[in-house]
């Protein structure tokens, strides 16, 4: 097995050479983390670079350099969500005005109108062949009269968070559009569930699977910072990406993204589902958590997913039957929500 030699600092690694023996290596590191040249001055095994010491816990194996525990760099990571862009005004506002029962399509028209960009991408969107209005809605109010309340709002909120989820992702490896057709996937699916199961929750069910990987827009540039070492813990470990981002930073994707929803005001029975859309048994029951969970679950098995670690991915034990649906039921729903991808 090769062996290699580790920086103290930021863990990138380095091939010992010929007649340098472990523990003897003189490679300088340019340590990221340390802002500073440090002597890489520890040769381990290729394998123990990436997983560390296995009597140590992953918590404990990736402090930061200074010895500092997980938590200061989850502040880190929580304070660049400042550095995203803040959800469009017009975007929270549509959705407390579904909320309030006194409002009216008039209402949601105006403010839709108020956002000239916004504005633009609903008319592109509404006259997808999605809805089968192709070339009929010249409007914000006659999309409002032809598409209904709730489905104008559930386009609102698609075109605002459009170029927030259209990017490249390189620490995750996802090509530009893959995080924003992955989202839709889960927001058909999650829709479909909640059509199913308690169709009060529809639209809120559309928007959370809408954003509920946002939290891989702020984790990625830390990713990709480690991204040698997350490679092959999974590798090695037959772990997925989750599994990996838990072990590297102490918590995952799905915390930081219900951190974003808190920062956007985004309402707390969303937040709460995106927090746990990976554990939905730690939601208290939540119905919406579950749909969230279980969309995702489908979306990644329909193939519509972005991960190289789909064949790992499994649906929490118990979730099914929480929810009620088999096996049947999910194969039904594939087709759907791929055909609805690629109209929209």
């Amino acid at each position: 097995m090769e062996k290699v030699c580790v920086c103290a600092g930021c863990r990138n690694t380095n091939p010992l050479k010929d007649g340098l023996r472990s523990g003897d290596c003189s490679h300088i590191c340019t340590c990221k983390e340390r802002e500073e040249k440090i002597p890489i001055d520890q040769g381990i095994d290729q394998t123990a670079a990436a997983i560390h010491d296995k009597n140590t816990s992953c918590a404990t194996a990736h402090r930061t350099p200074a010895g500092r525990p997980a938590d200061d760099l989850k502040a880190k990571i929580i304070q660049s969500i400042e550095d995203l862009p803040p959800m469009p005004q017009v975007v929270v506002r549509i959705q407390h005005l579904l909320a309030d029962l006194n409002s009216d399509t008039k209402q949601i028209a105006k403010m839709i109108e108020s956002d000239q960009a916004i504005a633009a991408k609903v008319l592109k969107m509404a006259n997808s062949a999605f809805y089968g209005m192709s070339g009929k809605i010249a409007s914000i109010h006659q999309a409002s009269l032809l598409l209904g309340y709730q489905t104008l709002g559930e386009i609102v909120t698609m075109a605002g968070t459009a170029d927030l989820l259209a990017g490249k992702m390189p620490g995750y490896g996802y090509d530009s559009l893959d995080l924003w057709k992955h989202s839709l996937s889960v927001a058909f699916g999650s829709k479909l569930i909640a059509a199913i199961k308690n169709q009060d929750l529809i639209y809120e069910a559309h928007t959370a699977g809408l954003i509920h990987d946002v939290g891989k827009i702020v984790l990625d540039p830390f990713i990709m910072e480690r991204k040698n070492a997350i490679a092959a813990y999974m590798e090695q470990e037959e772990k997925t990406f989750l599994d990996a981002e838990r072990c590297f930073f102490g918590f995952d994707h799905a915390e930081i993204a219900s951190e974003i929803c808190r920062s956007w005001k985004i309402p707390e029975n969303i937040t709460r589902a995106i927090g746990c859309h990976h554990q939905p048994s730690m939601s208290n029951g939540d119905q919406l958590s579950y749909m969230l969970h279980i969309a995702d679950y489908v979306a990644t098995m329909g193939g519509i997913g972005y991960d190289e670690d789909d064949i790992l991915y499994e649906a929490e034990k118990g979730a099914m039957d929480f929810i009620g649906l088999t096996q049947e039921d999910i194969g039904g729903m594939i087709p759907k929500i791929i055909e609805a991808v690629e109209q929209l």
